[in-house]
């Protein structure tokens, strides 16, 4: 049931990737690549892209996007959200050497980025038995939201569009307006995400405390999420709300070293920033085949 709430489909999204990925492209060529233009003569080529690391592969549609459009051919030799290891081929390609040099460094960026991703979110899948989500606090929009599930993961919402989350800066923005308490904030924040949610999507609200997750429990929101909320104070939670039929999230300074810890509080699930913001790239290489 609370996988739907916190699992959206990248797949209508592709094309707004493609999109990203040619401009990003785009911006490292500029006016043009002048060292290639001045070393490399028109000829084809073939090269391998290799792993450097260990970990989750992720990236290989935005790669392939960007290099299929050049021109360049390519053969995928492992399918993303599969396990690499240090020296495996992860694509071949064969093209204008020109071009494939021109995006060698696009290609890597994504590939390396995204994998590092799913790398990450696969250890800390593996760290709790609760559900792990990524946050929005991305660089590369859906492509990092698509490795988060690449890697086990979930997706959360994908942006401002698909789900209604009331966040701290609301609230204190209606309490502003209405000079009232953050108690009746939150109330309030509910009652108007009521009144214009008629399409049923699903509505989230974060809190701080216990006093303030009894509050919005009450409004029968689908999601509660405790944002910076001390361990103790969440297992409380958990205890007060267990019955209540309302998601429970735990989110603030989740990390690989206490995702265990905050998913033993008996949440529904954890959601992270730290997986897409403070990722370790997946080391990989372009090689020229003689």
């Amino acid at each position: 049931m609370f996988e739907d709430y916190l699992d959206y489909d990248v797949e209508p999204f592709k094309e707004k990737i493609k999109k990203r990925v040619y401009e990003m492209y785009e911006d490292d060529l500029g006016t043009g690549d002048i060292t290639t233009e001045a070393v490399i003569k028109p000829m084809i080529i073939k090269a391998i892209i290799k792993a450097k690391d260990d970990g989750i592969l992720a990236g290989v549609f935005e790669a392939r996007s960007l290099l299929e459009k050049l021109g360049v051919k390519v053969k995928e030799s492992i399918k993303e959200g599969s396990e690499i290891k240090k020296g495996d081929v992860i694509l071949e390609l064969e093209g204008d050497a020109r071009k494939i040099m021109q995006a060698e460094r696009t290609v890597l960026n994504f590939l390396t980025r995204l994998s590092g991703i799913a790398t990450l979110t696969s250890k800390m899948v593996k760290e709790t038995k609760t559900k792990v989500a990524s946050t929005r606090k991305t660089c590369f929009s859906f492509s990092d939201k698509y490795a988060v599930k690449l890697g086990g993961g979930y997706t959360h919402r994908l942006g401002l569009f698909d789900m209604y989350l009331i966040k701290r800066n609301h609230i204190d923005a209606v309490c502003k307006e209405l000079k009232c308490s953050r108690i009746d904030a939150i109330r309030e924040c509910l009652r108007r995400v009521r009144e214009r949610n008629k399409d049923g999507k699903k509505v989230e609200i974060e809190v701080e405390n216990v006093e303030e997750a009894l509050a919005a429990a009450k409004e029968k929101p689908d999601i509660i999420m405790l944002d910076w909320v001390r361990i103790p104070d969440v297992k409380k939670v958990v205890k007060l709300l267990k019955k209540s039929g309302i998601c429970l999230e735990a989110s603030g300074g989740v990390k690989p070293d206490n995702v265990k810890e905050f998913g033993e509080t008996g949440v529904d699930f954890v959601s992270s920033g730290y997986i897409t913001h403070s990722c370790k790239a997946l080391d990989m290489s372009l090689e020229v085949l003689e």
